[in-house]
């Protein structure tokens, strides 16, 4: 039997579907068109939908719908037919990434994928015309260009039709199991619709703590690059230009200069990813990459505002070789750096539930390796104090409040450790002598013996395999033309399988019917109604209870989920809080020039907002 026809065994309607449409940045789609082929009848379908009302012309409950980036059609689905997700999708995007992920190759676009198979596409040229041609004149189309934007959608599903396809025989050459190739296809680009519909949900915002910075942001800037010279002890910024010999001369300063990272002209980099790499050895570097999030820009950023208010942008699950989302650092508030995230408010008939899986990373080395002792410490409830209480760096008594110094370096040295960190990489995180480093290093190694041993056993079979695989299936293909950072062979593994446990989650939350507005790696936020506080522990607990048991689906063993209650306004942890609060502070200052006390007073009163006391 070919795979077709399987396919069309267990599913009445096999569809291959794609809309035109229009969505400017922070809004959700506004519908164009729509064009579909059933592939078990053959009946073609093309509706023109602006400034109509028209449902989807399918039943959705046994049809299994194709498209290529599921997300645009899923989101463009819900704004068509309703809140309620269809259960089986198809990627044909995804599908072509579990192919060549981690190979080099052309992309995954519509025309790359398409190129591989030989299968004649249109010109980037012509696609781009009419992206143009729709996204810059809606509503407003003559008949003319109704007909063109019609005959142009009906193409692109005729030309996935083709790749959905040549993928389906590809599975076929490889010998894969029909079963397992379709539930885990079907998995992955369900998790992408759910994807589309937290994007449709948005992030709520305050709009009065973004307001008064997007109205003081020039003198908060002045403000953000006077402070930073002070910080940095040389004059970095005389006015508002950067001084690049000025920089140098700091970075001499801090002992840092003979080893920066060079461009290709010889200059110092101060590119971000330069800054982050170097933040954890210098606070000074820290304070900088800060700044100059603020100042190199000409607005704020870390959000991208809706006409409701939501901040949305895409998400791009998948786009990290581990399957990651990798989110905007410049329009979402959990790309950006972490203060920006107090932007984030809701109103008095709503909460916030921040949930996260506790010691991920850590579980899923234990549950994976099952390695006695790192069970053990993730039984524990703190695998970190657990560490160091176990190689005699902290009494058996010793917990998170009362030793919070020693457990944060052993925490540190056991997530290092996890992805290869050597000795010197170590030393320069934890900022020890080399001999310390070198001794605590072999302390968590000889402790977690069974797991070093599990992972770099990991790492020879899938070499000799040609690539990784999660339990669900996405991939990472190694070849012997690239040479891969050891390190980051050590972390896909459990980066890869917590985006598995991060996606089942929030597939199951969805058909629960929660309001998810982020998944954020290891954690979600949730938008939810206040209630009586009976029903609102119930839905709490329900959450709690999803999240662990997607762990125990992935893994074969749940993990805890942690709970913040958020009465009105994000908050954070006091280094985070902090940094906010420095920025905070810049905009009472242009506001009024309050004093330091305050400052702290309206500080308190803006960013708490209006807490209604749950009954």
């Amino acid at each position: 039997m070919k795979l077709l026809e399987y396919l069309k065994n267990i599913f009445e309607h096999i569809l291959v579907f794609d809309y035109e449409f229009s969505q400017p940045d922070g809004h959700n789609p506004k519908l164009v068109c729509l064009a579909i082929k059933d592939l078990v009848s053959g009946k073609e379908v093309s509706d023109w939908l602006v400034g109509r009302e028209k449902s989807f012309p399918f039943p959705l409950e046994k049809t299994l719908l194709v498209a290529h980036h599921v997300v645009a059609e899923a989101s463009c689905l819900l704004i068509q037919n309703g809140r309620e997700l269809p259960l089986y999708w198809f990627d044909t995007m995804l599908e072509e990434q579990k192919f060549y992920n981690g190979l080099r190759n052309s992309g995954y676009s519509l025309l790359a994928s398409c190129n591989r198979y030989n299968i004649k596409t249109g010109s980037q040229e012509n696609k781009e015309h009419y992206r143009d041609l729709i996204i810059n004149n809606y509503p407003n189309y003559s008949e003319e260009e109704q007909q063109q934007i019609l005959e142009y959608n009906k193409s692109d599903i005729s030309i996935n039709e083709q790749l959905f396809y040549k993928q389906l025989e590809r599975a076929e050459a490889l010998g894969i199991d029909f079963k397992e190739y379709i539930s885990q296809a079907v998995f992955h680009a369900k998790a992408k619709a759910v994807c589309a519909k937290i994007e449709n949900n948005g992030i709520p915002i305050n709009m009065q703590l973004l307001n008064e910075i997007e109205e003081n942001y020039p003198e908060v800037v002045r403000l953000e690059r006077e402070e930073i010279n002070n910080i940095c002890g040389v004059e970095l910024y005389e006015g508002e230009s950067f001084k690049h010999n000025k920089f140098e001369e700091f970075l001499k300063k801090e002992g840092l200069f003979f080893n920066w990272p060079r461009t290709e002209k010889g200059k110092c980099k101060t590119d971000d990813k330069t800054l982050y790499r170097y933040q954890d050895t210098n606070s000074k570097i820290m304070a900088l990459r800060n700044a100059f999030f603020i100042i190199g820009a000409k607005k704020l950023k870390g959000v991208c505002l809706g006409p409701d208010n939501r901040s949305r942008c895409p998400l791009k699950m998948f786009n990290q070789i581990t399957g990651r989302t990798n989110v905007s650092t410049k329009l979402n508030p959990f790309g950006a750096p972490r203060r920006m995230r107090n932007l984030i408010g809701t109103d008095e008939n709503h909460y916030l539930i921040y949930a996260d899986w506790r010691s991920q990373e850590a579980a899923i080395q234990a549950a994976l390796s099952k390695d006695p002792k790192m069970i053990a410490a993730v039984k524990s409830g703190d695998p970190y104090m657990y560490t160091a209480i176990a190689l005699g760096a902290a009494p058996k008594n010793a917990k998170k409040s009362t030793h919070k110094k020693i457990r944060n370096i052993y925490k540190q040295s056991f997530l290092a450790l996890a992805y290869m960190q050597t000795p010197i990489g170590l030393q320069r995180k934890l900022k020890c002598s080399s001999s310390e480093a070198y001794y605590k290093h072999e302390q968590v190694s000889n402790l977690y013996h069974n797991y070093f041993k599990w992972i770099k056993g990991v790492i020879a079979e899938s070499a000799l395999r040609g690539h990784f695989k999660t339990i669900y299936g996405w991939k990472y293909y190694l070849t012997s033309n690239e040479v891969v950072n050891p390190r980051r062979l050590a972390n896909w593994p459990l980066q890869s399988h917590g985006s598995e446990i991060l996606r089942t989650a929030i597939i199951d939350l969805d058909l629960a019917g929660y309001e998810i507005s982020m998944p954020v790696h290891d954690a979600v936020l949730f938008h939810m109604k206040r209630k009586s506080w009976r029903e609102m522990r119930r839905e709490i607990e329900g959450i709690q209870k999803i999240m662990s048991e997607a762990a125990a689906k992935v893994i074969g063993a749940a993990i805890p989920v942690d709970i913040k209650f958020i009465r009105s306004q994000y908050k954070q942890d006091t280094e985070n809080q902090e940094l906010w609060d420095k920025l905070y502070e810049k905009v009472l200052k242009v506001k009024g020039g309050r004093n330091s006390y305050q400052y702290r007073t309206e500080l308190k009163s803006v960013v708490d907002g209006k807490e209604t006391p749950v009954s």
